[in-house]
């Protein structure tokens, strides 16, 4: 066997251990609940151009243009373009550890298809951290 087969072995392997810590971090850190979505604030970023040649970047609320509506109308397999922004989804559960009230938020990004997706009065999974109540993770 070659040196480039020796290193594309152990670049497998080394995926394949990072994987299952993953896995088992998620599995032994964190606990599955559901959590209710109460509000999301997506904010995006828009390249105008005016007839006289002028360019800006706009940042805006999503919600304030009416090619953000299409866009999340569509499938991913029809959207042309991915939007440029951030979302910041707040969420309210009960911890399935202790079975407090809590709150918090996840981000996601135009990459992500819950940007699009996602509306208030939704429910989600997420998982809960052991040490941190008010720490989650999708699920």
């Amino acid at each position: 066997m070659s040196y480039f087969s020796y290193g594309a072995i152990a670049a497998v392997g080394f995926v394949a251990v990072v994987g299952g810590f993953a896995v088992a971090d998620r599995g032994m850190n964190y606990k599955p609940a559901k959590a209710n979505i109460f509000l999301i604030d997506r904010e995006c970023r828009y390249d105008r151009v005016w007839t006289d040649g002028k360019r800006e970047t706009v940042t805006d609320s999503c919600s304030s243009t009416d090619e953000f509506k299409e866009l999340a109308a569509q499938s991913p397999a029809q959207r042309k373009k991915a939007v440029d922004g951030t979302a910041v989804v707040k969420v309210s559960y009960t911890a399935p550890q202790d079975g407090s009230y809590q709150t918090s938020q996840l981000k996601f990004t135009g990459r992500d298809e819950e940007f699009y997706k996602l509306k208030a009065g939704d429910e989600m999974k997420i998982l809960v951290s052991n040490k941190d109540h008010s720490k989650i993770i999708k699920g």
